[in-house]
């Protein structure tokens, strides 16, 4: 069994982060696989040399022609690949086996004409990605590293203030850093210093609100991936905690990254958020609870580095990687001997609670038609070039537009 997965880059981001780390588990547990990637970026250096050698990096047209000129029995996708390209794959080559991810994003267009398998990874994706899907979509949480993120060297406290940590794309407005704009002041009375680990350039912020934290916050900069695990045990061991503000998160990895290494986590009670963070108690459900649960976090030495070591073994406990790597491998072999599971039409039935969860995971001005044309022209226009494929610009009508790719030379 032969396994392609896709990443869109291999910059630093959820999806890229859980596609390199499943990547090397798969090699590790004895599965043949190459990471294809749309973009280089910092995660390749995570790779083994060996692993490196099944790294391939080039745009999607060339992963049509990779695919075309070697033997692939699976390509997994992440859910957002369809806007690149990845709903033409099953029916250019309808002996593959197409398996899709939701990390976070409904799968609108995904479908069983044009993959076998769509699994979630978090169980409040589960209900919408079934009925805008009308497949059965189960779910699989992110695993992590243990090795890289655990409470090593977390028995002796720090000497230092307290630290509030913050970690993402401050510039990305899902991320929701503006949230701590009117309580900044507050939480630096309370003790605690601010970290903001970002790659977002204090002298490319276009946000005034942005600026203003920028200003006031007493750490912000990019840190190497590779050195995370060692900023979350540093704010562990000074009694800090790491705020998460984000509009939306499909699990939110981060979150688990942290509590492995001991540091607790604030966060809102909504989407995947609610399931990562092993704490309850620490979710809020409006900004204004924020600063009381920061308050209330403050604790002795003693039930700090316990409270760590509890954090540590609920995660091992529900996030472990080498057996999210398993259940995906069972799947994988599942879908050469079972058909898609389809949802009868009643349960398609697209209700207020689930629209209102599609709206919020769309785009604002975004037309998925419009999208998927522009970029089918894109991939077309390059295999052209390449002369490996004779296209048709025959439309076929689905649910959605597709401009599908249906000869081939």
């Amino acid at each position: 069994m032969k396994v392609l997965l896709y990443t869109p880059s291999a910059r630093i981001g959820g999806v890229e982060v859980w596609s390199f780390t499943y990547f090397s588990q798969l090699i590790k547990q004895g599965i043949a696989a190459t990471l294809f990637s749309g973009e280089s970026g910092v995660l390749v250096d995570s790779l083994s040399v060996d692993e490196r050698r099944e790294l391939v990096i080039g745009s999607f047209a060339e992963l049509i022609c990779y695919i075309e000129e070697n033997s692939v029995d699976i390509v997994h996708f992440p859910s957002q690949a369809i806007d690149d390209g990845a709903g033409f794959i099953k029916k250019l080559f309808p002996q593959i086996k197409v398996i899709v991810t939701c990390h976070g994003a409904i799968p609108i267009g995904w479908s069983s004409k044009n993959c076998d398998q769509i699994i979630s990874v978090a169980q409040w994706l589960c209900e919408p990605s079934s009925r805008i899907s009308g497949m059965t979509v189960p779910y699989i949480y992110n695993g992590i590293d243990f090795n890289k993120f655990n409470t090593s060297n977390n028995s002796e406290k720090e000497n230092g203030k307290p630290i509030v940590l913050w970690v993402g794309r401050a510039d990305d407005e899902i991320k929701g850093l503006r949230v701590i704009t009117n309580i900044i002041d507050d939480i630096k009375k309370l003790g605690f210093d601010i970290w903001v680990i970002t790659p977002s350039k204090i002298d490319e912020l276009k946000d005034n609100s942005l600026q203003k934290i920028a200003s006031k916050v007493d750490v912000w900069k990019s840190v190497e991936y590779k050195n995370i695990p060692n900023v979350f045990r540093t704010v562990a061991n000074l009694n800090g905690l790491l705020l998460m503000t984000s509009k939306r998160e499909g699990l939110g990895l981060v979150a688990i990254e942290a509590q492995a290494c001991g540091c607790p986590v604030i966060g809102p009670n909504h989407t995947g958020i609610q399931e990562s963070v092993i704490d309850k108690t620490l979710l809020y459900n409006g900004e204004s609870e924020i600063l009381l649960l920061i308050k209330n976090l403050s604790l002795g030495s003693d039930f700090r580095v316990k409270r760590g070591r509890e954090l540590s073994f609920e995660v091992e406990k529900n996030f472990d990687l080498e057996k999210m790597t398993s259940h995906y491998i069972e799947y994988y072999q599942a879908c050469f001997k079972n058909k898609p599971k389809v949802l009868e039409k009643s349960d398609r039935t697209l209700n207020k609670k689930i629209r209102g969860v599609i709206a919020r995971v769309k785009y604002e001005n975004y037309s998925f038609r419009e999208h998927v044309f522009i970029t089918t022209q894109k991939v077309v226009k390059e295999l052209k070039q390449k002369k490996q494929f004779v296209l048709s610009n025959k439309l076929k009508k689905q649910s959605t537009l597709y401009l599908y790719l249906i000869y081939r030379s």
